[in-house]
């Protein structure tokens, strides 16, 4: 925001002290398609149809809200789909062409929807509403099913502890009720599911121990497969040390991501691949340095998200595609970002899913894929805001400094 409304504040505070009328400030308008930079701006100058900018980025992108549909054989975001306001955390195609999506959000393309909604093949929100009582950090669908799994008490206007199955039409709740309990309120959550035939698979985390206190009925550490009838959990049991945040299920593996370090029998950093009749830890093995919080395979591809900057052999920042038999990163790069300061969640991925050619990524960031100007650099100043050139032939270090201002960088 300029300094012209804070100035207009205060000035007609002063005025109606002398008996002036006083005359409300005018609200400024955002421009939801101004590109945003991965570090502080802190000089904007312009000259015709440009603007000029220095701070102390490396890359300017355009703003996507907090998920997007991008190309997955590119990584370019797509055009016009509804600005999520606050974070994605799950995403699933509805099988005509739109998405399912969850999180901790307010609104979709500007309507209000309560951690749930349903974006439609032309971009539109849909009237499906579950508003789930809290986040929504897991979804899977099915058929006509869609499972949810989160931190909610209720969904779909029935009371469900974590967990439950919606009607892919009416976002009502079904019978379906794994209910996972236990610990104190808020203590735990299910972070993950996935769907395989008749098999629903569930991970998650609970901050007072080391288990479920009960999922299905019986007790897991950190992940479990549900029967999709009876909700009522199998032998099958991984028995992970660390929580679980994502799951995906391929050709007879259930491939998970968290922050364990041993899962299925064997030392796995944080991603690893499962037998789905034994659930012992096969030899695939990326290797993250931090949090996998979402995964998606599609073919011979394995995508992951996260907080990582390392996985599968090479330097990945939140987002890889890795061989389904190697476990080695791909080329495959489009790397994401947040035009703010940098903090704990700076381009943290929470939700992968693919259609054909478009690999949707949701979560906490502003940028996807990147223009790579450091420090200094030009855009257009009209709608269609394309990058132009950088103001500098390479990195200038912290540039803070306008026409007749300086600012000291601490």
């Amino acid at each position: 925001m300029s300094r012209m409304a804070p100035m207009r504040i205060a000035l007609g505070v002063a005025l109606a002290t002398v008996g002036f009328p006083i005359r409300p400030a005018f609200a400024q308008a955002v421009d939801p398609s101004l590109w945003v930079a991965n570090g502080p701006v802190y000089a904007v100058a312009r000259s015709g149809n440009t603007l000029y900018l220095g701070g102390n980025f490396t890359q300017l992108g355009p703003a996507s809200g907090a998920g997007v549909p991008i190309d997955a054989a590119t990584g370019a975001p797509a055009a016009g789909f509804p600005k999520v306001a606050g974070i994605v955390r799950a995403v699933a195609p509805d099988g005509a062409g739109g998405w399912f999506i969850a999180g901790t959000f307010a609104a979709v393309g500007g309507i209000p929807r309560t951690n749930l909604a349903h974006v439609l093949a032309n971009n539109s929100v849909a009237a499906w509403d579950p508003s789930a009582s809290n986040p929504v950090h897991c979804m899977a669908v099915s058929g006509s099913a869609v499972y949810v799994g989160g931190r909610f008490t209720s969904v779909g206007g029935q009371p469900r502890s974590c967990i439950a199955a919606l009607d892919a039409g009416t976002g009502l709740a079904t019978a379906w009720d794994p209910s996972a309990t236990g610990g104190y309120p808020g203590g735990i959550s299910v972070d993950a599911l996935a769907v395989s035939g008749a098999t629903v698979y569930a991970g998650g985390t609970f901050s007072g121990g080391g288990t479920f206190s009960s999922i299905g009925g019986q007790a897991r550490n950190y992940i479990a497969a549900l029967d999709a009838a009876t909700g009522l959990a199998t032998a099958w049991n991984p028995n992970a040390n660390g929580s679980l945040s994502a799951l995906a299920v391929s050709a007879g593996t259930v491939y998970a991501g968290g922050v364990f370090s041993t899962i299925g029998g064997q030392t796995r950093n944080r991603i690893a691949a499962l037998d789905a009749g034994t659930g012992i830890a096969t030899a695939w093995n990326p290797n993250a340095n931090l949090d996998v919080r979402a995964l998606e395979v599609s073919g011979t591809t394995v995508y992951a998200g996260g907080s990582f900057t390392s996985i599968g052999g090479q330097t990945r920042n939140g987002i890889a595609a890795l061989d389904a038999t190697s476990g080695l990163a791909a080329a495959w790069n489009p790397s994401v970002g947040v035009g703010v300061e940098p903090s704990d969640h700076d381009g943290t991925i929470y939700a992968l899913a693919t259609r054909g050619s478009t690999l949707y990524a949701g979560g906490w960031f502003t940028r996807v894929g990147s223009w790579p100007p450091s420090n200094l650099a030009a855009i257009a100043a009209s709608p269609a805001l394309s990058a132009i050139a950088p103001a500098t032939g390479g990195n200038a270090g912290p540039v803070s400094w306008a026409a007749g201002c300086r600012r000291v960088l601490p």
